[in-house]
């Protein structure tokens, strides 16, 4: 191709590599990816409708960190106050009874992040579609106005009886039997695991 066009051509391939350049990057996931080899916090069978996850099975895991305060405080009744870097990561199925090998859809998660300015109440509230792989902070009031209940008595699971201050938490770690699958010593049966709720993602 000769003419004007034909100098045109590289010109505007140079300027939409350019804009392309430019572009922001993706932000970062805020949930580590190995979430889903985390220990569970409770063998309750969480599947019965609440606000927010209607009523598919939710199966909540907690990293190191969370469990490390956990060893630090006790399980006993109190006052609840997670460090900050603790997160809960709930996997969430498409229905209250998976079928044998059914994957998680999505993920929600409370990520204890008090200096972050999109926190409320001293955590993020985060989900992620596991299909698609996008993530989002839910900064309005919902998820932090509904987790504002689990700090007093309230319908759902133990109904926190004595109304303590759990930092948002409704499912106390240990809460219920032990986790299945669990061996003498401590150690999940990741075998066990998918076994019962599915590959994880």
């Amino acid at each position: 191709m000769k003419g004007p066009g034909a100098r045109r051509l590289p010109l505007l391939c140079f300027v939409g590599a350019l804009v392309a350049s430019c572009a922001p990057a993706p932000a970062p996931s805020l949930l580590p990816p190995d979430w889903g080899n985390w220990e569970k916090t409770t063998d309750l069978v969480l599947n019965y409708p609440i606000p927010g996850h209607e009523d598919r099975l939710r199966v909540p895991r907690m990293n190191q960190v969370g469990f490390d305060y956990l060893a630090r405080r006790g399980r006993g009744a109190g006052t609840w106050d997670y460090p900050a870097g603790t997160v809960i990561a709930k996997a969430v199925y498409a229905s209250k009874a998976p079928a044998k090998g059914e994957g998680p859809v999505q993920v929600t998660a409370m990520i204890k992040a008090p200096s972050d300015a999109r926190a409320r109440g001293g955590w993020l509230w985060v989900a992620r579609d596991l299909a698609s792989g996008k993530e989002m902070v839910f900064t309005g009031e919902f998820c932090f106005t509904c987790h504002e209940n689990a700090n007093e008595s309230h319908p759902y699971a133990d109904k926190n009886p004595r109304g303590e201050y759990r930092d948002y938490v409704f499912i106390l770690p240990g809460a219920g039997p032990e986790p299945a699958g669990k061996e003498a010593g401590g150690a999940d049966s990741a075998a066990g695991e998918a076994e019962e709720y599915g590959s994880k993602p």
